[in-house]
């Protein structure tokens, strides 16, 4: 182990790529305040690096005393999530809302914090992560501050993440108070079978536990997210939608899958049964929320909802049958990848629309989509489709591996829940759809000129149908 421990600054290239790219962002934007759209562009630049940076770079499998993991799936992901949320973002400040390469630089800090976050194997070192992202999401929150929605979400948020951040906090100091200092690192948790039996280190784990299901809104944590989702600008709920919640349920599966519970069956089986419980709560909450929404925005945020559920049944599967590890991460991965796909696919025909109130968006307000915008429409059924789990797309392929999974451990009541989520989902998406298609006269919202975005439109649309059948047919 001791080879594997490295204090390299290699270990965070990727990081500081985007940590300098944010800082280089606001000074060309001050030296050259005429040169806004060449500074952005600079700034996609800096997050591309950063993907190189982390693929090519010499980064150890541990570093820095063991603090930091190596850069992985989740750091490339966050990334990627923010890099898009930036693209969307060109499209909302071209309607002259605000200021375009100070959002980028925020955003490109944030998901910094969030890959040191999902990469830290010390609970005080994801604290320190953790809250630096939720300042970030906080002032992106509230950058539609001339709308009062805006500012009642990052109100919100910051109460919310005060909340969670402060069990978080509270669970790591447990943690110590329970005489277990080596304990908060991630991974001494695999041989530390002692602290099992310890009732104040099983309080310290679920409440950190807690705080984790603040952040991927999860039941009964999961009030927040419509509300949140509705009022912030649209590249800031997308990133909420996903970047967000892949970070925290990258740390949660981190977090479960330290424990080893040979030396007590009797605690896993609880483990299994609260998280069966947490799951299935939070596919039924999701969904049944998303029946009755008319606003977009919010449907997005009860479709966030259920999906988080749906990577529960996930964790919760591989806990209880752990010869399932290597299943787990493909699927994991990929449904993670399908909903990226999915949500911006979505969030992209969102921002179509004009304004730059950023005013919300109900289904009557996408009537005659198909006839003003075919690319825009397409985008959005195929993704919603997605969403939903219709094949061919990406979302059904990324459904059927999660209930695998849960088929292998012998979670019969959580496949029966998922499916039957997946079914009242389709009602749901399916009312968006038909609105999109209706080609009768009424009021209807105008498009932005945002011949730019298409494109990526069309990217994530055939990402979302050849994607899912290519990666199945390899596996």
């Amino acid at each position: 182990m001791e080879n594997m421990v490295s204090f390299d600054w290699a270990g965070v290239s990727a990081e500081a790529v985007l940590f300098c790219g944010a800082i280089l962002v606001v000074l060309f934007e001050s030296l050259f305040p005429k040169r806004a759209w060449a500074v952005a562009g600079f700034a996609v630049l800096a997050m591309a690096g950063s993907l190189v940076a982390g693929s090519y770079a010499a980064i150890p499998e541990l570093s820095f005393g063991g603090t930091l993991g190596a850069y992985g799936e989740f750091g490339y992901f966050i990334t990627v999530c923010a890099l898009l949320s930036a693209l969307l973002g060109f499209g909302y400040f071209a309607k002259g809302a605000g200021r375009k390469c100070e959002f980028l630089a925020v955003i490109m800090v944030c998901a910094a914090a969030m890959s040191i976050f999902v990469r830290s194997r010390n609970l005080m070192l994801s604290f320190v992560a953790l809250e630096c992202a939720t300042v970030c999401l906080y002032v992106m929150a509230a950058w539609g501050r001339t709308r009062a929605a805006s500012l009642e979400a990052a109100a919100k948020y910051l109460v919310i993440s005060g909340v969670s951040g402060g069990l978080f906090l509270l669970g790591t100091a447990f943690a110590y108070g329970a005489g277990l200092e080596s304990g908060i690192n991630l991974l001494d948790f695999a041989n530390f079978t002692r602290g099992l039996d310890n009732g104040l280190f099983l309080v310290a784990m679920a409440l950190v536990v807690c705080a984790a299901l603040f952040k991927i809104a999860a039941f009964p944590f999961q009030f927040w997210s419509p509300d949140v989702y509705q009022g912030s600008p649209t590249p800031v709920s997308a990133f909420f939608a996903v970047g967000s919640k892949a970070a925290g349920l990258a740390f949660l599966a981190n977090l479960c899958l330290s424990f080893d519970f040979s030396a007590a069956p009797e605690l896993l089986d609880r483990a299994v049964f609260a998280l069966s419980v947490i799951a299935a709560l939070t596919i039924i909450v999701g969904n049944l929320g998303g029946i009755t929404q008319v606003n977009v925005k919010r449907l997005m945020g009860f479709s966030g909802i259920s999906n988080a559920g749906y990577l529960l049944v996930l964790i919760t599967a591989v806990l209880k049958y752990r010869g399932g590890a290597d299943l787990f991460d493909t699927s994991l991965y990929f449904y993670l990848t399908a909903y990226m796909f999915a949500s911006y696919g979505i969030f992209f025909v969102i921002n179509q629309f004009d304004g730059d109130d950023d005013s919300p968006l109900e289904f009557s307000d996408f009537r005659g989509l198909i006839r003003k915008s075919p690319v825009a429409d397409s985008t959005l059924v195929i993704n919603l489709a997605s969403l939903a789990g219709i094949p061919p797309t990406a979302g059904f392929f990324g459904k059927l591996l999660i209930l695998i999974m849960a088929w292998y451990a012998q979670l019969y009541v959580l496949m029966a829940i998922m499916i039957a989520g997946s079914v009242v989902s389709i009602f749901y998406y399916f009312g968006w759809i038909r609105a999109s298609i209706d080609t009768a006269a009424g009021d209807e919202r105008k498009l932005s000129e945002s011949v730019a975005m298409q494109p990526t439109m069309l990217a994530l649309s055939a990402a979302t149908l050849v994607f899912g059948v290519f990666i199945f047919y390899m596996m």
